[in-house]
């Protein structure tokens, strides 16, 4: 029995252990202890939070990348649409512009040119006055010369003479002056050529004068 009683005074004895009670007490309050209390103060006070907190308060984003896009594919899709509308509308102004001018230009031609036809007609008259009257060839030479600078000049702007004696009369190129009975003509030829007639290109400068035969 004694050898029981023993132990259980140990176990007392080590519970009301002074030294033991002391070292927890020391490990509870150490400094450990008071660092630990003074981070949490620290932490408290400056209000830090932790990352996910950090995060959930930023404010939403309103920014829309997709719509943003959208609208300048249609700015730019309007500016295109204007750009072309523009040039096509520039294009018809120049294409006018110079069909106008090369209208005027063909008119100004024109009216010159039918000017220098009655000049052209006193040459060939004066070259027929000079064979006829036996004139001195270098007064007929010198006709002839002037002549034919004329001729190649008005040749070179598209001028050409009609023809006229030996073909049927043509209203739209010819003017009857007179209609001759003749026997070695068929009905409608022309017979004689008193004024030549001239084109330009496929413009009437003015009609020939002719007489026409009449079977």
């Amino acid at each position: 029995m004694t050898d029981n009683v023993k132990p259980k005074e140990s176990e007392d004895t080590e519970a009301a252990d002074p030294a033991s009670t002391a070292e927890t007490e020391v490990v509870t309050t150490g400094p450990a202890a008071k660092r630990d209390e003074s981070e949490r103060t620290m932490t408290e006070n400056t209000g830090t939070a932790e990352p996910d907190d950090i995060e959930g308060d930023e404010p939403e984003s309103t920014y829309d990348a997709s719509s943003a896009n959208s609208d300048l594919v249609e700015e730019r899709n309007e500016y295109r649409d204007l750009l072309q509308k523009l040039k096509a509308e520039f294009d018809n102004y120049r294409k006018k512009t110079e069909g106008e001018r090369q209208r005027q230009s063909e008119r100004a031609t024109v009216q010159l040119i039918t000017e220098i036809l009655p000049v052209l007609d006193d040459f060939e008259r004066a070259l027929k006055t000079a064979t006829n009257n036996g004139q001195s060839d270098t007064f007929r030479i010198g006709i002839e010369q002037i002549y034919r600078k004329l001729t190649d000049i008005l040749r070179k702007r598209g001028v050409t003479p009609i023809e006229s004696v030996g073909k049927i009369f043509d209203p739209n190129f010819h003017e009857a002056i007179a209609h001759e009975e003749s026997n070695i003509h068929e009905d409608g030829e022309i017979i004689d050529e008193l004024r030549r007639g001239y084109m330009v290109g496929s413009v009437l400068l003015r009609a020939s004068m002719v007489r026409v035969a009449k079977a």
